[in-house]
């Protein structure tokens, strides 16, 4: 890994987790606790990321900025029909191009 400082932390893994992850990094060339390390920041990573994206959708709904459940439904079943109903607007009224920040 790129640094070069780091701390060990236990990690129980079942029987046959522990197996595939022996072959995998057999087959791969990695070690073990490369792996385990790399799929952890993976993991982290991740759910960060989705975290704010979840805080920043709250920030919208809290400003005033979303579209309302049944607006939203009704113009996506009307999508290829006869009666295609154009696309719903965010409640304050403004029409938002780029998602708000």
């Amino acid at each position: 890994m790129a640094n070069t400082r780091s701390s060990t932390v236990s990690v129980r893994l079942t029987p046959t987790v522990k197996r595939q992850l022996n072959r995998l990094s057999k087959s791969t060339g990695r070690s073990a606790n490369f792996l385990v390390a790399d799929a952890i920041t993976i993991y982290v990573q991740e759910q960060q990321r989705q975290l704010e994206s979840i805080r920043r959708g709250i920030g919208e709904l809290d400003a005033g900025h979303y579209i309302p459940h049944e607006s939203m439904k009704a113009w996506l079943l009307s999508l290829g029909s006869d009666h295609e109903l154009p696309p719903p607007k965010c409640v304050c009224g403004k029409v938002h191009d780029e998602p708000i920040s």
